[in-house]
């Protein structure tokens, strides 16, 4: 089964922008490992490092992901049926929505996702070649 909310902790600490009082100054070990987690699985040819373009497309994956009931919005209407995953989905959405829902109507459009990315990108391409490596990676060994 598919879950929604692993998706919405990490990626509401990797778009946060900087300074907005939303990210910890340090974040935990868990935090910075979904973190890299999340910028492999954005590797889609596998060639071992995670270019612009890849990481939107995987970017847009994420969001379709997220609209459950593919309307073009992530809302309440996206929450799961069980009451337990509700309760884990709740937060995370209510974190999320912070970030990323600009007008605050309780919903987060495509263009909100987009506009809402403080460019994590550039943040973690240290050496500014155009791809994240593993070696770039938070918590890279």
């Amino acid at each position: 089964m598919n879950m929604i909310f692993p998706i919405l902790g990490p990626l509401a600490f990797a778009m946060s922008p900087m300074g907005a009082g939303t990210v910890p100054a340090q974040p935990s070990p868990e935090m910075l490992e979904k973190i890299a987690k999340m910028m492999i699985e954005a590797d889609l040819n596998g060639d071992g490092k995670t270019s612009r373009a890849e990481l939107n497309q995987h970017r847009a994956q994420m969001f379709a992901k997220l609209d459950r009931n593919e309307d073009g919005t992530i809302d309440r209407n996206d929450r799961p049926r069980l009451p337990v995953l509700q309760r884990k989905y709740d937060p995370a959405f209510k974190q999320v929505s912070s970030i990323f829902d600009s007008n605050a109507d309780g919903r987060v459009t495509l263009d909100e996702w987009n506009r809402s990315d403080p460019d994590i990108f550039a943040l973690l391409d240290a050496n500014g070649d155009g791809a994240i490596v593993r070696s770039e990676l938070p918590g890279a060994k």
